[in-house]
């Protein structure tokens, strides 16, 4: 287990087989880390916070730090990360601030430089968050979303599977599965993520099943709720985006008459 002399790695930590701590680094208490992880110089962990394997934690990253709350002194719950996971530099993931509540990260994410994942969020697989994108407290994360440079999400939002966001946007309401949307006040839904069904696996008829669910729910002129009843729900995909929608607290980009390309 090739740790640097000057590591300070606590002894109620538990390291799996073949985990590597560079120079410096910190590893506290009540950090789990499964086999295979690679913590670079300077990183620092801490408890409750387990990590899956094969993770690689970048330069200066922070994971499992308290929350940022102000007017309150804990006790804060842990974070959860799955494995194969990439923290680049200066990352930071935040543990919960609720004492028994986990932040949740899934398998397979890459989090570029500076990308900020705060208390109680939940993301799901393969997520991308760019450089410098910040995700707010309690912020859900579907799989396969992406999340372009400097990104700003509101707290409680939430980023629907395999959606994309693009750079500098602000998202202060939930983005819709499979949606692109770009800009600032206001967001905007742009279509389709096109190219994230087809890295997905999705076949022609799915992503036709989608595109026409998209023109009912975002360029039709009838009220929200009959939009919703006029779908036709050919794929498990298309349900999935129904429920979100008819799940939503905080309102969903586009599902308004923002849209404004063709989908």
């Amino acid at each position: 287990m090739p740790i640097h002399p000057t590591a300070i790695v606590d002894p109620a930590a538990q390291l799996g087989a073949g985990v590597e701590v560079g120079p410096y680094a910190l590893i506290g208490a009540g950090v789990t880390l499964g086999a295979h992880c690679r913590i670079g110089p300077h990183a620092c962990l801490q408890g409750p916070l387990a990590m899956g394997e094969e993770c690689r934690v970048g330069f200066s990253a922070a994971i499992g730090h308290e929350p940022q709350v102000k007017g309150k002194s804990g006790p804060w719950g842990g974070a959860r990360i799955g494995a194969r996971n990439v923290f680049r530099e200066f990352c930071q993931v935040h543990r919960s601030m609720l004492p028994e509540g986990f932040t949740v990260i899934g398998d397979d994410g890459y989090f570029m430089a500076n990308a900020h994942v705060a208390h109680d969020c939940a993301l799901g697989d393969q997520v991308v968050i760019c450089n410098n994108a910040l995700l707010s407290g309690h912020v859900t994360v579907g799989d396969r979303a992406f999340l372009s440079g400097n990104v700003a999400v509101h707290q409680f939002a939430r980023i629907g599977e395999g959606a994309m966001v693009g750079g500098l946007a602000s998202v202060p309401c939930d983005v819709p599965p499979f949606g692109m949307v770009f800009g600032a006040r206001p967001t905007i839904l742009s279509g389709l993520n096109v190219v994230g069904l087809r890295r997905a696996g999705l076949g022609s008829e799915a992503r036709l099943a989608l595109k026409r669910a998209y023109k009912t729910l975002f360029r039709s002129n009838l009220p929200l709720p009959q939009r919703l009843e006029a779908v036709a729900i050919e794929t498990p995909e298309v349900e999935r985006l129904v429920a979100f929608l008819r799940s939503s607290r905080r309102g969903v980009i586009g599902f308004g008459g923002a849209a404004h390309d063709d989908v």
